[in-house]
């Protein structure tokens, strides 16, 4: 593909990306995903080729994202509202990407692991921090100090990704300021993603 058709694709997926919000890791995931009929659907008229060209401008799935960004604390400032109102499905776009499990994980049925180890414990751990919760306030994310690379090996992770531990989820309910340490979080294409609420 030309230098200019490739710059229109990067074009029209920031522009996608603006029009959604603080949503933009969540478009990446599904429009990354799709299959090239789903792909240019999501991407409006785009063709096939266009797809495949913006996937290829997209960053690499082991890419390691910065430790603070303004895309990662407005995720955050969802996982905190999802855990005030005990609902998890306000906090889809700091969870690993299920797409993305499926496609990365050496396992004999990586949808079935992937509920199991990442979506009900995430649910469960959410509905039990959501007793403590009421009225917060978000304050920070801090990402933990040592980010390391997993490495690649059978029944885990096909690619070398980044994950860090002891993340610290800042906020403050009634004047008292709390912390929720999130146990594991994975960076996957430059954005990291809950792969263990606790």
């Amino acid at each position: 593909m030309r230098g200019s058709a490739r710059r229109q694709v990067v074009l029209l997926y920031l522009v996608l990306v603006a029009a959604s919000g603080c949503k933009g890791a969540r478009a990446t995931a599904s429009i990354s995903d799709a299959g090239p009929n789903d792909g240019a659907s999501a991407l409006g008229e785009a063709s096939a080729p266009a797809v495949a060209a913006w996937a290829d401008a997209a960053p690499a799935d082991d890419t390691i994202p910065a430790t603070s960004s303004d895309e990662l604390t407005a995720r955050a400032r969802h996982l905190l509202e999802a855990i005030t109102k005990d609902d998890a499905d306000l906090a889809t776009d700091i969870v690993f990407p299920r797409a993305a499990w499926l496609g990365l994980r050496d396992a004999a049925d990586p949808a079935r692991e992937w509920d199991k180890k990442v979506d009900r414990p995430f649910r469960r751990g959410l509905h039990t921090l959501s007793r403590h919760a009421e009225g917060a306030q978000f304050v920070s994310l801090e990402l933990g100090r040592a980010v390391v690379q997993e490495t690649v090996r059978r029944h885990g992770w096909k690619k070398a990704l980044w994950s860090v531990h002891g993340s610290r989820l800042t906020y403050v309910v009634e004047g008292h300021t709390r912390t929720l340490s999130i146990r594991e979080m994975t960076a996957w294409r430059g954005a990291w993603y809950v792969t263990r609420l606790r």
